[in-house]
């Protein structure tokens, strides 16, 4: 609010008021002047302070006020008469007026007279003489004001004289500024005799000046008194909520960062202990279905929690209890006088140092009781206001802390639920997967079993046939290489060998893997051609690996390719968010490509459709250590076919180990528990 008039201007209105009609409500009458004030512990006790300023706007519409309740056109003149007659105005204003001794020498002081307690106007003094005067009063343009307050003016130039027990002026408006002249001219006129007053008055003026200005400074003593301990109390109460500020900070930043539910509450308390002083604190919460109070928390006793505390709790519906009462009716409670109440052998503070006073407070979240918090004080007058005031603030923190606790505890158990059912469910799966790859296994084993079987059935019948010992030597000693080969390969998969991680280039092992094939894709018509990176694609990885990555890719593609096929293999960096940079690897066939139904298995262990041709034999174990080689350097393995028009196999590799891309689009379950064989 902007202030261009003093107190002493409203303070006449007020007090007229009073004295005319008694009857009217002064509280409502000057409520909605300006929101600043209705804001005001006392708006009635601010505006009759003359050291207090207010806006042009709420001096014009108190005088409208007045002078609608009065049905009174001139009722601000009489109001400045009342103000003058009645000592209304502040004594500095009087003092200032006195000081002059005249009529005539306090015109020529007019504006700095003026100055002092309005800041509305300028006042020239365009004409004096011996017994009349001509004053003009220029309104500041960019101000709200009114006629009213031109009333008022001459109301207190008429009548000023009688400060020094004169007759009043006689005063006449020429002009006004409120009927559209540029000012307000005023004539002012008063009787000769002023002069022998004005003689006397210089002997005995400073002596009665001096008096009043002694009895108004003692008024004022007490005013400054009065001031300083309202100051002195604002200081106390800002220091407080400052105090509180900060421990809300502190208890948001506690709730953010804390998830233990005791580390957490005791957190909580310790900050409200020191805003505020509380002797010892209980937490109680609602059980989930809500007609029962059980232990939560408790802050300030000694020693180690006892177990009858852990577990105390109270139906809600007992009566005769605090915590109770609060939980039921959602609203704070204070025992002023414990021992004036008959708390049962059994309430939590009577057994632990039985209290002189206790407060409770309900803990409330989306409109429902969640938990009640009380505090005891050993002080007579029970517990103080201020700390009843702060932990009314902090208890909806608590219910949010408590809240959080609960989630966090519900969270915490479901996560080791999750953990254990994990556990279970990866001991079932090993087991399938041991049973899958048993079954597997015995399949690729019992078929050069029975064929040996068959030759050594028929070995007594045949042993003297030459060409029969001679086939029946080669296909043995082939078949017993083939399951030879089967227990290698499981050993190997069983052993996990360690990955060993040193700077190497993509690049230069595809040229050596394409080299090796090349004989190969020569014999069926097969060109093999190379898309590699412009730049090497140097980083941490292990080689063997790799190699073993880009063999098992290229066999398949040069196997499946037909006679003038084309294979191609294309190297490039890789910078898209959010997957962390890296490079590509991908071997494109021109081959039948792989039907849908068999896509999702081909990383299985043991799958394979080579073993239908006589032409093509495999164990079908290459994809599936290739997809395991892969996962070790934390990249990805996908593949994208269809019948008729090829397959193609991209391997993402990140730059550094530790990185992790996105899941591949098809993937083996059994990859995942390979780590059990």
């Amino acid at each position: 609010m902007e202030t261009q008039a003093s107190c002493v201007n409203i303070k006449p209105v007020i007090e007229y008021l009073e004295t005319a009609k008694p009857t009217v409500d002064i509280a409502e009458f000057i409520r909605g002047l300006d929101p600043e004030i209705d804001a005001l512990e006392n708006p009635i006790e601010y505006l009759t302070d003359p050291n207090n300023w207010i806006s042009s706007i709420v001096l014009v519409k108190i005088h409208e006020r007045a002078r609608i309740l009065f049905k009174d056109p001139d009722i601000s003149f009489k109001i400045a008469r009342f103000a003058v007659e009645n000592s209304s105005l502040g004594y500095l204003q009087k003092v200032a007026v006195k000081i002059f001794f005249s009529p005539k020498s306090s015109l020529r002081h007019i504006q700095r007279i003026n100055d002092k307690f309005s800041r509305t106007k300028r006042i020239e003094l365009y004409r004096m003489d011996r017994n009349s005067a001509v004053l003009r009063l220029h309104w500041h343009p960019e101000l709200v004001l009114s006629k009213d307050i031109c009333l008022y003016n001459q109301g207190l130039y008429a009548y000023f004289p009688t400060i020094w027990v004169n007759k009043p002026l006689e005063i006449k408006e020429t002009c006004c500024y409120f009927k559209g002249a540029p000012y307000c001219e005023y004539h002012l006129r008063w009787p000769f005799a002023y002069r022998l007053r004005h003689y006397f008055s210089r002997f005995f003026t400073s002596r009665a000046m001096l008096k009043e200005i002694i009895a108004e400074q003692e008024k004022d003593k007490e005013i400054i008194v009065r001031k300083y301990e309202e100051v002195n109390q604002l200081n106390l109460q800002l220091n407080s909520k400052v105090t509180q500020l900060i421990a809300i900070q502190q208890t948001g930043k506690a709730i953010l960062t804390i998830l233990e539910k005791d580390q957490l509450l005791t957190a909580v308390i310790d900050i409200l202990a020191k805003a505020c002083s509380i002797c010892r604190a209980l937490i109680m919460v609602t059980s989930d279905t809500g007609d029962t109070l059980h232990y939560l928390h408790a802050w300030g006793f000694e020693g180690e929690t006892p177990e009858w505390m852990k577990n105390y709790s109270i139906p809600i519906e007992r009566r005769g209890n605090i915590l109770t009462k609060v939980a039921r009716e959602g609203r704070d409670c204070h025992l002023l006088e414990v021992r004036g109440e008959h708390l049962k052998k059994e309430h939590f503070f009577s057994r632990e140092n039985k209290p002189i006073a206790i407060y409770a407070c309900p803990l409330i979240i989306d409109s429902k009781v969640v938990g009640v918090i009380a505090i005891d004080a050993a002080a007579i007058r029970g517990v103080p206001k201020e700390t009843r005031e702060t932990l009314k603030i902090f208890a909806p923190f608590m219910a949010i802390a408590i809240g959080n606790a609960k989630l966090y505890s519900r969270l915490k158990s479901q996560m080791e639920e999750l953990k254990r059912s994990r556990i279970l469910l990866n001991q079932a799966e090993k087991f399938a997967f041991l049973g899958h790859l048993a079954a597997l296994l015995a399949h690729e084993i019992k078929n050069p079993m029975t064929a040996i079987g068959t030759f050594i059935q028929m070995l007594p019948e045949k042993a003297h046939i030459k060409s029969f010992i001679e086939d029946f030597y080669a296909i043995g000693m082939e078949e017993v290489a083939r399951i030879n080969n089967l227990i290698t390969q499981l050993l190997d998969l069983a052993s996990t060998k360690e990955s060993h991680f040193e700077p190497a280039d993509l690049n230069s092992l595809c040229e050596k893997m394409v080299l090796l094939f090349t004989p190969q894709a020569s014999t069926k018509n097969i060109h093999l051609h190379l898309a590699l990176n412009s730049e090497p694609c140097i980083f941490p990885m292990d080689a063997e690996k790799i190699r073993q990555v880009i063999l098992n890719l290229i066999s398949n593609a040069v196997e499946f390719t037909p006679q003038g096929g084309s294979i191609t293999l294309t190297t490039r960096r890789r910078f898209q968010a959010p997957v962390p940079p890296g490079f590509v690897l991908e071997v494109q066939d021109s081959g039948p490509g792989i039907s849908p139904e068999l896509l999702g298995r081909i990383f299985d262990p043991y799958f394979t459709t080579k073993h239908r041709s006589s032409i093509r034999k495999g164990t079908g174990l290459g994809l599936f250590i290739a997809q395991r080689n892969v996962q070790d350097h934390n990249g990805t393995i996908e593949v994208e076919s269809g019948p008729g028009r090829g397959t193609r196999f991209v391997v993402h590799l990140p730059e550094h180990a530790g990185g992790i891309c996105p899941a591949p689009e098809y993937s083996s379950a059994f990859f995942h528990k390979s780590g059990s064989l």
